[in-house]
Formats: C-alpha cells, sequence, structure tokens
C-alpha cells in the first residue's frame, strides 16, 4: 500500500521557510491557500466558476483568479484576493470578453494581461481600479495560454483552435506575427534570458522550441504524452513538461533538449498533471493533479517526490507568494 508512504511525506518534509501555495480548484470553484512550512491547506475561499489560471502581484499581496469556462458557462470575471487573510477584496468585471483563461501580472505595473478565449482577444484589467484598459484582438479559435518576456514588452499568446500561437507588442498594443506551432498548440513559456520560447503540440504530442527575436523553430522533440504545460526552471537549465494523459512528468535539459527523468506520479497514486510552477529559488517544482484535488512537490535535487498537498476538487491552478496565509480563526473556510 502506498497510503502510508503519502501519509509520511505529508508529515515530515518541510522546507525552513514559511511561504504561501495558492491553487485554484476549477471542479469545486473555491482557492486554497497552502503552508509551505506545515504542508497545510489553511484557508479555502469560494472564487468565480471554475477557477483557472492564478497571477500574484510581484510583492505577493494580491491573487488573482479568473473564472473561465465550463459546459453552460462562459465566464468574464477576475476574483482578487488579499494572501495574508485569504479573503477576497474585489470581483473584476470584463464585460464583452468572455471565457478568461491565461493570466499573468505584468511586472512593474498594477495590471494584469489575461487571454478570453470566447472572444478571441486578450485584455489587460487594472487590479488597482477594477478596469479593462485595454484589449488586443487575436482573432484566433481558443485563445489559451499567455507568456511573457522578460522585459514585459511581449506576450505569446497560444491558440489550440488555431494551432499557433500570436506575438503581441504591449507597448504598441498589437498583434505582431501568427506563428504556426502544431496541432493543438497550448503550453507555451518563455526561457529566463527571453531568447527562446517553449510551446507544446497537444495533438502531436511534440514541444516547439522557437528562437524570440526571429520566431524561427531551432529544435523539436516528441514526448510519450501530451505535454499540457511547459516550465523552465529559475536557473534557465532544465525545463519540467507535464504529460497529463500518462500521469508523468518530464524533465529535460534546456540546452540540449535531452530527457534528464521521468516522474512517474501513479507511484503516489496521482493523475492528470496539469500547471506546475517553480519556485523562484528553484528548490522546489510543484505540480498541480487536477483529478486527485492535489498538488505534488518535487524535489530537484534528486527529481524525487518530496511531499503532496491536498487541495480541492479539480486542482489546477497554481501560484506563489512569499508571505504567510493567517486567517482570523485559523482555520480553512
Amino acid at each position: 500500500m502506498r497510503l502510508p508512504l503519502i501519509a509520511s511525506l505529508v508529515a515530515f518534509a518541510a522546507p525552513a521557510e514559511a511561504q504561501t501555495l495558492v491553487v485554484g480548484n476549477k471542479a469545486e470553484h473555491t482557492v486554497s491557500f497552502v503552508d509551505l512550512e506545515s504542508g497545510q491547506e489553511v484557508a479555502r475561499r469560494e472564487t468565480g466558476r471554475a477557477p483557472h489560471e492564478i497571477a500574484v502581484s510581484p510583492d505577493g499581496k494580491t491573487a488573482v483568479l479568473v473564472s473561465y469556462r465550463e459546459p453552460g458557462y462562459n465566464g468574464n470575471t477576475l476574483h482578487v484576493f488579499d494572501v495574508a487573510t485569504g479573503e477576497k477584496q474585489r470581483v473584476i468585471d470584463l464585460g464583452e470578453h468572455r471565457g478568461p483563461h491565461g493570466l499573468k501580472w505584468i511586472g512593474g505595473t498594477n495590471r494584469v494581461i489575461a487571454t478570453t478565449e470566447v472572444t478571441q482577444d486578450v485584455v489587460i484589467a487594472d487590479i488597482a481600479t477594477g478596469e479593462v484598459v485595454e484589449s488586443i484582438d487575436t482573432d484566433m479559435q481558443g485563445t489559451h495560454m499567455v507568456a511573457l518576456s522578460p522585459n514585459q514588452k511581449t506576450a505569446y499568446v497560444a491558440s489550440i483552435g488555431s494551432n499557433n500561437f500570436s506575438v503581441l507588442d504591449l507597448e504598441a498594443m498589437k498583434k505582431v506575427a501568427d506563428v504556426p506551432a502544431g496541432l493543438q498548440s497550448e503550453a507555451i513559456q518563455v526561457s529566463p534570458d527571453g531568447r527562446e520560447i517553449w510551446v507544446g503540440s497537444n495533438g502531436d504530442k511534440t514541444v516547439t522550441v522557437y528562437d524570440a527575436h526571429s520566431l524561427e523553430q531551432v529544435a523539436q522533440f516528441e514526448t510519450d504524452g501530451v505535454p499540457i504545460r511547459v516550465e523552465p526552471s529559475p536557473d534557465g537549465k532544465h525545463v519540467a513538461v507535464s504529460l497529463a494523459n500518462t500521469d508523468k512528468v518530464l524533465i529535460v535539459d534546456a540546452a540540449t533538449r535531452e530527457e534528464v527523468t521521468t516522474i512517474d506520479l501513479a507511484s503516489v497514486e496521482k493523475k492528470t498533471p496539469v500547471t506546475m510552477l517553480w519556485r523562484p529559488d528553484g528548490q522546489q517544482l510543484f505540480v498541480a493533479t487536477t483529478q486527485s484535488a492535489s498538488v505534488i512537490e518535487i524535489d530537484p535535487s534528486d527529481w524525487s517526490i518530496s511531499r503532496i498537498f491536498a487541495v480541492g476538487a479539480g486542482s489546477d491552478g497554481l501560484a506563489y507568494s512569499p508571505l504567510d496565509t493567517a486567517t482570523r480563526d485559523g482555520e480553512a473556510g
């Protein structure tokens, strides 16, 4: 039986400093705040329906979640939480822009950029004022995930239905290019040095690397499962690829594109890895297992599973804050 192993992982392995992991639970419309010192969920709050991606402000004080889509529902709101208390601060109405999914905080500002899948565009919302301040049409089907260049001047948006990614100039507020990227392009991230764009193709089961300046393909490799997310490590040495349909996480050498290892989450009875997140210092990799109501913590020193956090149903979106969440009653609510 593996259950005693899981319990011991939760109880005894812990990093030295307390921080918070924010988790969107899309199947039950909640957000979990997990204390990373104890490994315990300290608060669970209601969000809008179908919360998927999350963005946290650079100072770690504010978390924003989208209200995305589900059968019979197309959301058009962002839900803003105070990380220190776990309390909802406000709801931002995106108006005609519907189906927000991909979400990033634009560094150095009070603004977030969100893909709006139904209306085939992206919106930029001011979290302080609660207003939509800009929008850019992609005119692409399934405008789903967004990544930002390190200087925050360029956004790269993957569109599943159009099998490509778009390049958006955030200073001119316009689309400048569409780049073919394989069948059902979804996962997209930029290398920490800003030189490469990594894109996962769900339909082709490939990961393709593009030169961020020329937008030319420079490398491609096949995966054994659907590469639903790609996440470069903070030091740029590795890229994690979550293979949603095989319950595995592939670790790739970013320079050689060769496999370093594959982590089998079925070994701890967890299923469907989706969103991944590196701690800013690179000392942990977090993986949301959406069909197991949990988040896996992986230790990059040996690529072992170090802890498992119990959260809500449909665990998906992840974000990190250096702050602790301390509720008034000390209990999840």
